[in-house]
């Protein structure tokens, strides 16, 4: 879907009707319904800020060298071959297919397919589609911080939420693959109907908060 990217605090006219719908949704598949059609601030297309350049993930790289026996990196190496992948006509994906859920919005499932490859499906509690059920979980196991929280902020690996309307409640997911000081970078599912590595200012307000896994020994 096209869509604009806003990174101030005002909601462009023409999301709000749609918002609300969401907001209302009485279930998840009424939600889900919402969601395909929905235009809200930054769940679009990167914008020329967000997207790292090869120089800086190489230099990422050099600075976070990855250890093939550490879970988490190998959920980072997995997540970063996808880049680019897209999907083919309305939300039909090879991570939508394993999970038995194709033709549906794809950015969790994304996230439980990479960690599935790596044997860490466990780690994040098991397979999921729908955003605030994930999140949910990853609470209900003391396992969340909210940006900004004291003994919080980004993780190898881990997962990153994004709330785009600033309800309080999880639009999208992603999976942390680096941070320095000022910014956190990231691989998403389901931006711009394809997978994309992102970079984003760590106190950007659209970053609901983290999870992080309970990694599998």
């Amino acid at each position: 879907m096209a869509e604009a990217t806003t990174h101030d605090n005002a909601m462009p006219a023409d999301t709000e009707k749609n918002v609300a719908e969401l907001d209302a949704a009485p279930d998840e598949a009424s939600r889900r319904t919402v969601e395909a059609k929905l235009i809200l601030p930054g769940a679009g297309p990167l914008d020329a800020a967000e997207q790292p350049s090869q120089a800086e993930l190489a230099a990422l790289d050099a600075a976070q060298p990855m250890d093939p026996n550490i879970p988490s990196h190998r959920v980072v190496r997995v997540a970063k071959g996808e880049v680019g992948t897209h999907e083919s006509g309305d939300n039909h994906t090879k991570y939508g297919r394993w999970y038995g859920l194709d033709g549906q919005p794809w950015c969790d499932i994304f996230v439980s397919w990479v960690c599935h490859e790596v044997g860490q499906l466990k780690a994040i509690g098991g397979k999921h589609a729908y955003v605030p059920d994930h999140l949910a979980w990853f609470r209900k196991h003391k396992r969340f911080h909210h940006r900004g929280a004291k003994g919080g902020g980004p993780d190898m690996g881990g997962a990153i939420f994004f709330d785009w309307n600033g309800n309080g409640s999880p639009d999208h997911i992603g999976i942390v693959t680096g941070w320095t000081a000022t910014h956190v970078y990231t691989v998403e599912g389901n931006r711009s109907d394809k997978v994309v590595a992102g970079k984003y200012s760590r106190s950007y307000r659209c970053i609901l908060g983290y999870g992080y896994p309970i990694w599998v020994s």
